[in-house]
């Protein structure tokens, strides 16, 4: 029998909280309804195990360099996307279990401003899955970014990316054939990344390009007035904490009909989020005309920092890159990559090439689970991995090339095999070198573990499900990650844990002359990680050894309380022992505290 929580818990009953009917129940009435209210308690950022520490030996794990559908158009210089767009394994749904794909523009020899292909390959070897250039008359820009989501929760997601009459293409698959779902808006960009978010919480995505926002069937929503995130780069988060989401572009932030909430004089830029000052809501960075400026949440400028080495600058990454505990940001530019602290003082610079454009992105993940993250960045010439806190050469991996634009290397567990891959894009048209992707992996898979999915230009965890929904509540990434492009798992770093427990339970008791008891439990995760798929088991002793009479499964957030589903109970069932109450029977989570799993309910109730 499991330890039981020594406090007596059925305090609360229905109507009157007492644990006796009502004076006015009578037999056969049926019992009112329980309701949990929702309640926060508050995490124990103590709840970590002992950090397992791997190695970083990178090696080739395979290469698409080819189109077979569409043989001249084999150079990528867009950033792809990454998410389950088919049933692999036949389960009936398209979930984490199967194998990702890698969605991607081409273009042919050094038309990258033009019409070109939008492919689809496997993500355990590159087999070729479909590939198009139109989709009933709506061409795609060759150096667009694709975003991948379920717009509209039927469980299949969807693909958006810039189109060359249409401001964004949106694609289904039908039988994993790509059929055009809408193509909308006159705002154009050959180079711009649309990105999904569900703004209201109605369970149907909206889609952003630039200061266009879209709804889950291409309906003009908004329109804001000023910046559209630099070169048509914007996303949607919870920019003021009031539970709907806003749009956030380099120097203004827009509701989803395009009312501003705020703008700023400042230039335009590409943008991310973070929270710099640690008062609970996410400031703006972003990067444009040689400089990385840091906004205030309110739209007031918090310091502006020159890159080093000029260039214009690419797409800012923010992480805890020195295990410092607070954020930093890592932006590239002409001929260095660049680290600023969280009071944009550079805190260390490193050589690179980028004279091409100047504005190529960068990701971020901690591959050793040692609590600090490397940056990963690939310019003209080379695939780089550097040492967040000091800017080491970790990796300095020749033979990719690439005339550049706004690309930048993912993360992800790309194959499945719960080892974590670099997935990067390459093209040859200027440089010599690889072309098409390359995926590279450790060769102990030791990595840190990676979600299956890099959904858009404008990732940041949060805003996507493992299973390529969109969250009808986006989780706040800057209150547990406080990162943005970079890469880790939806449940935090590996040494992050639980802390699950049963509180003080509802009971209805107006159903005694029945012989039926309801029961209303609630769930607390005090830990620093959420609990998915949670069991928790009703359970009484018979003949002296546990016996479950019921088993749910739910999902328990860290800082929340979930409640179970009202659960009755006959006499029958209850007998003469205790009920109780225990979470994750089965030992399936590993807890910073596993001795407050489970609570007794006590004897039968009534009387």
């Amino acid at each position: 029998m499991p330890a039981i929580h020594t406090t007596l818990l059925f305090l609360l009953a229905c109507n009157d909280y007492e644990l006796t009917p009502s004076a006015d129940a009578s037999a056969g009435e049926a019992c009112p309804e329980l309701e949990g209210t929702p309640y926060a308690v508050d995490p124990h950022d103590e709840c970590v195990g002992d950090a397992v520490v791997g190695t970083f030996d990178p090696v080739l794990e395979w290469q698409q360099p080819e189109n077979p559908a569409f043989p001249a158009f084999t150079q990528i210089m867009s950033t792809p996307a990454i998410a389950n767009l088919s049933d692999d394994n036949g389960d009936g749904s398209i979930n984490e279990d199967d194998v990702p794909d890698i969605v991607y523009t081409t273009f042919s020899g050094s038309a990258y401003g033009a019409g070109g292909v939008l492919n689809a390959i496997s993500g355990d070897g590159g087999e070729y899955l479909w590939a198009v250039d139109q989709v009933d008359g709506q061409g795609i820009y060759s150096s667009s970014s694709p975003a991948i989501g379920d717009l509209d929760g039927d469980g299949v997601p969807e693909i958006c990316v810039a189109g060359t009459t249409s401001a964004v293409v949106c694609l289904e698959l039908v039988a994993g054939v790509p059929r055009l779902k809408w193509a909308a808006g006159t705002e154009l960009y050959a180079y711009g990344a649309p990105s999904i978010a569900d703004m209201d919480g109605d369970g149907l995505a909206e889609v952003i390009f630039g200061r266009q926002i879209f709804d889950h069937t291409g309906a003009l929503l908004g329109l804001g007035a000023s910046g559209v995130g630099g070169r048509y780069m914007s996303f949607a988060v919870d920019m003021d904490g009031d539970g709907v989401l806003e749009v956030v572009a380099g120097n203004a932030v827009y509701e989803m009909d395009g009312t501003e909430i705020w703008a700023s004089a400042l230039v335009d830029g590409i943008p991310a989020v973070g929270d710099f000052d640690a008062d609970g809501l996410p400031d703006v960075v972003s990067t444009s005309g040689g400089s990385v400026r840091l906004i205030a949440n309110d739209g007031s400028l918090v310091w502006e920092t020159a890159l080093p080495g000029g260039g214009s600058g690419g797409a800012p990454t923010v992480a805890d890159f020195d295990g410092d505990g607070a954020p930093e940001v890592g932006v590239a530019g002409k001929a260095f990559y660049s680290l600023f602290d969280t009071d944009g003082a550079v805190l260390w610079s490193n050589p690179v090439s980028d004279y091409s454009s100047s504005i190529t992105g960068s990701s971020v993940f901690d591959f050793e689970g040692d609590g600090a993250s490397e940056v990963v960045y690939a310019d003209e010439y080379t695939l780089w991995v550097f040492d967040g806190a000091t800017g080491d050469v970790l990796m300095e991996q020749e033979g990719h090339a690439s005339g550049t634009l706004f690309e930048y290397p993912l993360i992800a567990d790309v194959d499945n095999d719960g080892s974590t891959e670099i997935i990067v894009a390459s093209n040859n048209y200027s440089k010599a070198g690889w072309t098409g992707i390359t995926v590279i992996g450790d060769a102990n898979s030791s990595w840190a573990p990676a979600r299956p999915i890099w959904n858009q230009f404008a990732y940041h965890i949060t805003n996507v499900n493992n299973d390529g929904s969109i969250p009808t509540t986006q989780r706040p990434n800057w209150a547990s990650w406080n990162s943005f492009r970079a890469g880790g798992t939806e449940l935090g770093p590996g040494h992050w844990l639980p802390d699950l427990a049963p509180a003080a339970p509802e009971f209805c008791l107006s159903a005694c002359p029945d012989d039926l008891v309801s029961v209303l439990v609630p769930i607390e995760n005090y830990g620093t990680v959420d609990a998915s798929k949670l069991r928790v088991s009703f359970m009484v002793t018979r003949n002296g050894a546990p016996a479950e009479l019921r088993e749910q499964s739910i999902d328990v957030a860290t800082g929340d309380a979930t409640w179970l589903a009202v659960e009755q109970f006959t006499r029958a069932e209850w007998g003469d022992s205790e009920l109780w109450v225990e979470v994750d029977p089965g030992g399936d989570f590993a807890e910073c505290d596993e001795d407050n799993n489970a609570i007794s309910l006590g004897p039968w109730p009534c009387e």
